[in-house]
């Protein structure tokens, strides 16, 4: 049984429009063990629009996801072979 999982988070568009330009925002993501939220991580910054979004790895148990939970953008959680 494996115990430990890697993980690529890619964000993309996390970005607000002040003034009619293009400017950072901040961004809050959860990683969910199912229903549970596990771990936190806040992001502050400009991705995008457009783009392959930043990208950065996470290592945890089998099976997690991700979500924003607050503010501006999406995220991707996707495995990868450890």
């Amino acid at each position: 049984m494996q115990n430990s999982q890697g993980y690529i988070l890619t964000i993309k568009d996390m970005f607000a429009v002040s003034g009619g330009a293009i400017c950072g925002a901040d961004a809050t993501i959860a990683i969910m063990d199912g229903e549970r939220e596990i771990d936190s991580l806040t992001f502050s910054g400009k991705v995008g629009p457009g783009g392959q979004g930043a990208r950065l790895t996470y290592n945890g148990k089998p099976g997690l996801t991700a979500k924003v939970t607050s503010g501006p953008g999406s995220i991707t959680m996707a495995s990868v072979l450890n």
